[in-house]
């Protein structure tokens, strides 16, 4: 039989002597710290930013401690190159320092390269695996029968461990988890995450990062701790405007379309298309390179897409540099090859379309030049570490990142590359999780579509307009956001906006509670994605349970349940619901009537008005999206509400002044409360709610002692009436039907 030799598996053999990479102080504090956390099983992460060496603390831990005790270790990640650098550390690594009673280790990289080993081959002596997860999710039955089924305990490292919150993260994990634990194993199951940003793009994500790692952070390191030390450079941000106007194409995009690029970070194609083939644009770029050659060289570039990579390089060429450039959809081995020339100094520009931006290994760089506008704190602050290698550390002691700016007219949110990475905690931001700014800003998108449809004489919106004002305004929003396919090697997040005005949140709030149980009738397995018949089917059922009266429903929306419904069956959460707890104070109604009662003149109104509007205390520019015509058709439509009341259908009267009392909130009743604080009707909705559910999720009405599983099922009643004195607190709240809670308000009719 004839055979080859494969660089996808085999052996390790143990050099003798001191590993040659030494590890930094911050590093020997981590593996002091991990050596702790190991005394019992964990799931846990370890935060370094981006330089700081997470790769190789990893390793030298993993091989003194599970290695070289001839433990087993399952390494993954979501890129082919990740797992090409993982294994190269371990090469690197293997030393008796580290490696003393062992002379050699087995190992496996498993992905869908070529070039890699597939799970069907996975062998029980395997010392260690470095796979895909993708790959590994597809010979799920190979891992688990020829190696975990063999084990008594594991050492899963999961890489860019932000990506881990993925349902094919977590069944991966789940499934070595739960082997272990049916054979009686339980405690020996640990699991490390390795991240230089721990963060999601929305709080629902940090949250269930917290349960794939529910040890949370067990070492991190500050970025200006590595940079004062030498092991990253200090980095010099300079900001060069391009003569690129995107003001005629701005103007084109609605609001929708505006945060969409903000949120999905990609620009449309016409756009990114006029600005990759600039020609004077691109030669800027390559000038400024030329006129600080000595100081910038080896550039990485950081181009919008591989139109712009190949033109750049083009330019690039024409003035004699060496240069070149990858790109992520392209061939893996021509990537490869041009990534090694730019390491050994062949090339003195590489440029690169949406792959160098996590895990590879590139310390010569001094130099970043980013070209490309992103929303993205993550992927920024990647972009930025790839220049931040310290002398210390093999780099430079100092690096520079260069920003070229298009005119957006500060209409599109992109982050401040220097802002983040002085920002404290930087490393650690967590964009998802609005301020009141921010979940203002999400709920201005649907506003600013609402006035245009009211601004626009060809509809007819007299109905919308007839509204009181703070009726208009949602109370609070769903963000989250949904794993969606894109041209890259793993599916990309998108973030989705469900808005909730008075109307909806009761029905919304029962639907997303009830969720668990709406799926029951769908067999998805290990599926994330619903087939549109499954999508149609639980939008069927959601409407005619929940919503049966959508079409009175202000600001409903078939594709907001549906966008819920998806990500629910990638997650299996419900999405975190946002309070906009400034509602309140954004209702135009109230300015009318000052304006009205004070018989201001034009020129005091004119000025009351530009100082609400200036106001950076206030709320309106944020609701209006910074369209102060907007603001003055809304509030000149108010003012006509009380001017002509027969149009409206409101009567208008002097109101005199009025000092109101101050109540304790529990003589509020639960919808007065839901008025004036969403959170807190929420959070005693909840408690209501958890008092009344047992351990396998069944309520129990308080009268008829009827059990279900459905929140839509049941009311929440006083059980002293508040008639009688009695308050709003839990200790006075029950369950009941809505047949009991009738029977109920029956009887008590008939003793009246």
């Amino acid at each position: 039989m004839t055979t080859v030799q494969v660089t996808y598996a085999g052996l390790i053999k143990v050099t003798r002597g001191e590993a040659p990479k030494e590890l930094y102080s911050h590093q020997n504090e981590a593996i002091k710290a991990l050596n702790e956390t190991n005394k019992n099983a964990f799931e846990g992460l370890l935060v370094l930013p981006t330089g700081g060496g997470k790769t190789l603390t990893a390793v030298h831990w993993l091989l003194r401690n599970f290695i070289n005790n001839k433990k087993k270790v399952l390494w993954i990640a979501h890129r082919h190159e990740l797992l090409d650098q993982a294994l190269e550390t371990l090469q690197l690594s293997a030393y008796s320092s580290l490696l003393s009673n062992v002379s050699g280790f087995r190992y496996r990289i498993i992905s869908g390269h070529p070039k890699h080993d597939r799970p069907v081959n996975i062998e029980k002596t395997d010392d260690i695996i470095i796979a895909s997860k993708d790959s590994l999710n597809s010979g799920l039955d190979h891992l688990l029968k020829n190696w975990v089924g063999h084990l008594q305990e594991i050492l899963l490292v999961v890489d860019e461990a932000h990506h881990a919150t993925a349902k094919t993260y977590r069944k991966l994990i789940n499934a070595v988890k739960d082997d272990l634990k049916e054979r009686g194993h339980e405690n020996g199951f640990k699991m490390l995450g390795l991240t230089a940003t721990p963060f999601r793009t929305d709080e629902s994500e940090k949250s269930l990062l917290k349960l794939v790692f529910p040890n949370d952070i067990i070492f991190s390191e500050h970025l200006r701790n590595l940079i004062a030390r030498g092991i990253l450079a200090e980095p010099i941000f300079e900001n060069l405007k391009t003569n690129i106007e995107i003001k005629q194409k701005l103007n084109a995009l609605n609001a929708r379309q505006i945060k969409n690029i903000e949120d999905f970070d990609r620009l449309p194609m016409d756009i990114a298309e006029e600005i990759a083939q600039s020609t004077e644009r691109n030669k800027q770029i390559v000038h400024h390179y030329i006129e600080n050659r000595e100081i910038y060289k080896p550039l990485l570039v950081f181009a919008i897409n591989v139109i712009h990579a190949v033109a750049l390089n083009k330019v690039f060429k024409d003035e004699g540099i060496n240069s070149d450039f990858i790109v992520a959809a392209v061939n893996a081995t021509d990537n490869k090859e041009k990534i090694q020339k730019f390491r050994n100094g062949e090339l003195e520009v590489l440029i690169n379309v949406e792959i160098l931006t996590e895990g590879i290994d590139l310390p010569n760089v001094k130099t970043v030049f980013l070209t490309r506008p992103t929303a993205s704190t993550i992927l920024m602050t990647q972009m930025i570490g790839r220049a931040l290698r310290g002398q210390r550390a093999g780099g430079t002691e100092k690096a520079y990142v260069v920003s070229f700016i298009d005119d957006w007219e500060n209409k599109i949110n992109w982050v401040n590359p220097e802002k983040l990475h002085f920002e404290e905690d930087a490393e650690f931001i967590v964009k998802g999780l609005p301020s009141s700014n921010r979940t203002a800003r999400l709920i201005s998108i649907e506003m600013i579509e609402e006035f245009t449809r009211i601004m626009d004489n060809s509809i007819d919106t007299t109905g919308l307009e007839k509204l009181d004002f703070l009726k208009r305004i949602p109370i609070g929003i769903y963000h989250f956001s949904i794993l969606e396919p894109s041209e890259g090697y793993e599916p990309n997040p998108r973030p989705y906006d469900v808005l909730l005005y008075d109307d909806t949140e009761e029905a919304y709030d029962n639907f997303v509670n009830d969720l668990k149980l709406i799926f029951q009738s769908i067999d998805l397995q290990n599926r994330e994605i619903l087939t549109e018949a499954e999508l149609e089917q639980l939008l069927q059922t959601a409407k005619q349970i929940y919503f049966h009266d959508y079409q009175t429903l202000l600001g409903y929306r078939d594709e907001d349940v549906k966008n819920i419904l998806r990500f629910y069956a990638q997650k299996q959460i419900p999405p975190a619901f946002l309070a906009f707890s400034e509602r309140r104070n954004c209702d135009l109604s109230i300015v009318a009537r000052y304006i009205y009662d004070n018989s201001l003149g034009r020129r005091a109104e004119s000025d009351y008005i530009n100082s609400i509007w200036n106001d950076e205390n206030s709320f309106w520019q944020v609701i209006f999206s910074y369209n102060q015509l907007y603001f003055m058709k809304q509030l000149d439509d108010e003012i006509r509400k009380i001017t002509n009341p027969d149009i409206y259908g409101n009567v208008s009267i002097s109101i005199p002044t009025v000092i109101p009392d101050t109540v304790p909130i529990e003589k509020l009743t639960l919808y007065a409360i839901k008025e004036r604080n969403i959170v807190e009707y929420r959070k005693i909705k909840n408690a209501v709610f958890a008092k009344q559910t047992d351990a396998k999720g069944f309520i129990t009405c308080a009268d008829s002692k009827v059990k279900t599983q459905m929140r839509r099922d049941f009311q929440i009643d006083h059980i002293k009436p508040m008639s009688q004195g009695g308050l709003t607190t839990i200790d006075n709240l029950q369950l009941l039907t809505r047949k009991a809670h009738v029977e109920k308000t029956r009887r008590e009719n008939t003793r009246r």
